[in-house]
């Protein structure tokens, strides 16, 4: 029985003539975290935007713990939680009242208890009564993160989260993803800054003219000269 929960089977996409992604193939297992890299263009995001279920790829298949994103997206998109530069909250609504809407939307089991949880683990409690539109940088990405984490999903898409956050900021988010991964969770990052994404992650693949050129455990990579040798 295949154990992987992400696998990504000859996957390709063009936009009119350039082909972004060519017959890609990747699996991930629970409690992986691989960092997603390449230069600008190299087709992260298109990537993400796939497995995600947002885009449909011209060939190929994707399936999240076991479910075809495009056969069964019902059951597909609830593994997933997405982060990223972006929160995708709603700044007129408080931080509880974001967090409780999506988990109404999600069907989660006792929401206030939920809602509770999370704010205690990212650090909002104290904020919970805020709007969003008036939090700083570090604390809206927190309440993304609850977003994301609020119906247990098993995989985590964290498609540049770290972008425009303080030092104390980036640590708090690496640590709410230590302890994702501790609980089996599975995370696809991508992000500009080489040396956080291969200390964040297990394994780093990069793409290069719509093909993975690289698969390797971060503890093989040489953080010195990575980012010449592949992003710049």
């Amino acid at each position: 029985m295949d154990d992987h929960v992400i696998n990504v089977r000859s996957v390709s996409k063009a936009f009119e003539a350039r082909k972004v992604l060519n017959r890609i193939d990747l699996s991930v297992s629970g409690g992986e975290s691989v960092y997603i890299c390449g230069i600008n263009g190299a087709g992260k995001s298109t990537l993400l935007r796939i497995i995600s279920g947002i885009l449909q790829p011209d060939s190929g298949s994707v399936s999240l713990c076991g479910y075809d994103t495009a056969k069964n997206p019902e059951k597909a998109k609830p593994q997933l939680g997405v982060i990223s530069h972006k929160a995708m909250v709603y700044p007129d609504l408080t931080v509880a009242e974001n967090l409780k809407f999506f988990a109404n939307l999600y069907g989660v089991d006792a929401p206030g208890k939920r809602v509770d949880e999370l704010l205690e683990d990212v650090g909002l409690t104290p904020f919970r009564y805020d709007q969003a539109a008036i939090l700083s940088r570090g604390l809206l990405q927190r309440l993304s993160i609850a977003r994301a984490l609020v119906h247990k999903p098993a995989i985590l898409l964290a498609d540049e989260p770290f972008t425009g956050l303080d030092s104390d900021s980036c640590k708090h988010l690496a640590g709410i993803f230590v302890d994702f991964l501790a609980k089996d969770g599975t995370i696809i990052m991508t992000t500009h800054d080489a040396a956080v994404g291969l200390k964040c992650c297990q394994r780093v693949v990069v793409l290069d003219n719509g093909c993975f050129c690289l698969d390797e455990s971060t503890e093989k990579i040489n953080a010195n000269s990575f980012a010449d040798d592949y992003i710049s």
